[in-house]
């Protein structure tokens, strides 16, 4: 009798553990989705944040170092020039340069004095297409106009009788390159060497070189 009174006890025991069971389901479920939705927001804002994030590495093969100034031994100065050049694109660049030079003498013999005084400025312009080669060594094809002005005196002192002769003239030639160019895509070091012959209207063609040395940033 006693294991009688004890079965339908039992059963009640069972009934409430399997509610209780299958109540506490859809809770732990739950707890579960939102650890599994935290950790998937975690994992995006990461994703977010080193896309986002300033130190990321650059896409390869982009330059940064995208301005350089160098100076020319000869070059479509003639004689020198101060350079600035900034990339276009990754294949092109434009140059602004600027020369002058100004120099004068004289001499005294027999009573007489003769001066003379010369000065010249220059201002090239060129394009240059650096597609062929690596990053950092290319071959550079190029050219553009270059505007020259020069200008000249002399005077003669003698006894009683002095004189002045002078003139100017201001030229516009072009200029190709063909060369070696060294300029990092991270910037530093610039080098360039090559041959750049100028043309003057009227004056015939003038076989030129240049030589650089500078720095790109």
């Amino acid at each position: 009798m006693k294991s009688l009174a004890l079965l339908p006890m039992s059963s009640v025991c069972a009934l409430l553990y399997v509610s209780s069971a299958v109540a506490a389901e859809p809770a732990r479920r739950t707890e579960v989705a939102a650890v599994d939705s935290n950790t998937l927001g975690a994992a995006t804002d990461a994703s977010v944040d080193t896309a986002e994030s300033p130190d990321a590495e650059p896409a390869s093969g982009e330059r940064q170092a995208k301005n350089a100034v160098y100076a020319d031994l000869l070059g479509p100065g003639l004689f020198y020039s101060i350079n600035y050049d900034r990339m276009l694109t990754d294949d092109l660049s434009a140059r602004i340069g600027f020369s002058y030079l100004s120099f004068g003498a004289s001499a005294t013999s027999g009573g007489e004095t003769t001066s003379a005084e010369f000065s010249y400025w220059a201002v090239p312009l060129t394009v240059s297409y650096l597609g062929i080669g690596s990053d950092s060594n290319m071959l550079e094809l190029g050219g553009g106009p270059v505007l020259m002005h020069l200008e000249g005196s002399g005077v003669l002192e003698a006894e009683g009788d002095d004189g002045e002769v002078g003139a100017s003239a201001t030229v516009l030639s072009v200029t190709g390159m063909a060369g070696y160019r060294h300029q990092p895509a991270d910037g530093g070091f610039v080098f360039r060497i090559g041959a750049s012959p100028v043309v003057a209207f009227g004056a015939g063609v003038l076989p030129w070189g240049y030589l650089s040395l500078g720095a790109a940033f």
